[in-house]
């Protein structure tokens, strides 16, 4: 009767942009990267070195996530800045609204170096900033290697799921909504903000058609999940491997596993 068949956390259009722009990035960085790369964890393995939110230790973070996403941090310049918003309030005192386009910026110079610009108020969340380091690299993996046109008017949420890609997708799919509680004597509440190009429904299909394409059926990985993203991630993998619905092919060489996720 169909009441138990799984369904994707994405409408059509949108199921239809992430599974293309999916393909395309398999495409521009090679099937291999899909197959190999490891799943980066908010683990000490993963992150074994000392961070206390100093200009140092976002240096040593960088140059380690350069190593995950396969980047020669000797042609990343990092540059940091102080965000206007975050100068007179209490930290998390400030008006309501994504942070996307205040954590980070990109620039490809004329002498080959590739600038990455990060806000220093983000350093108390060393979740939020490997995210907008892994983004930011991303730029210099599509534009700064010449795979993508930095005027396409995708190419933020494309970077993005290239986070996916490269097996950093956790820390940019959780930090993509963030919920702050504030208070002092000056000032008391909370604010819902986050950072990221994509919703947490596309993050979370995304995540589940790179376990999909892996033959993943179910990765301990997703316990890092947030709540919200873990739901779209298991309800869309569910879909993926009842329904097999989908633009992005299975890795050769992988067995299928129809397994309960």
């Amino acid at each position: 009767m169909g009441w138990f068949t799984p369904k994707c956390p994405l409408d059509s259009e949108s199921k239809e942009w992430v599974e293309e722009s999916f393909n395309w990035l398999i495409e521009a960085v090679g099937s291999d990267v899909l197959r190999n790369v490891e799943v980066i964890l908010p683990i000490e393995e993963h992150f074994p070195d000392r961070y206390d939110g100093s200009r140092a230790s976002i240096r040593q973070m960088a140059e380690r996530i350069c190593g995950y996403m396969d980047v020669d941090p000797k042609c990343i310049e990092l540059q940091f800045f102080d965000s206007e918003e975050d100068r007179h309030l209490h930290p998390l005192a400030v008006e309501e609204k994504s942070r996307n386009h205040d954590l980070g910026s990109y620039l490809r110079r004329r002498d080959g170096k590739q600038v990455i610009r990060l806000d220093v108020n983000q350093a108390r969340d060393p979740q939020m900033m490997v995210a907008t380091i892994a983004h930011e690299l991303g730029h210099a993996i599509l534009i700064g290697e010449d795979r993508l046109d930095p005027e396409h008017p995708d190419h933020e949420p494309i970077t993005d799921l290239l986070t996916v890609v490269y097996g950093l997708g956790i820390f940019n799919a959780n930090t993509t909504v963030v919920f702050e509680q504030f208070t002092n004597q000056q000032y008391q509440g909370w604010r819902m903000g986050g950072a990221g190009y994509l919703t947490e429904e596309a993050f979370g299909y995304a995540l589940a058609l790179f376990a999909y394409a892996r033959g993943e059926v179910k990765p301990e990985w997703q316990s890092f999940l947030s709540v919200n993203v873990r739901s779209y991630f298991r309800s869309g993998l569910k879909y993926l491997l009842k329904t097999g619905d989908t633009r992005v092919a299975r890795l050769p060489a992988v067995v299928s596993d129809t397994a309960e996720v």
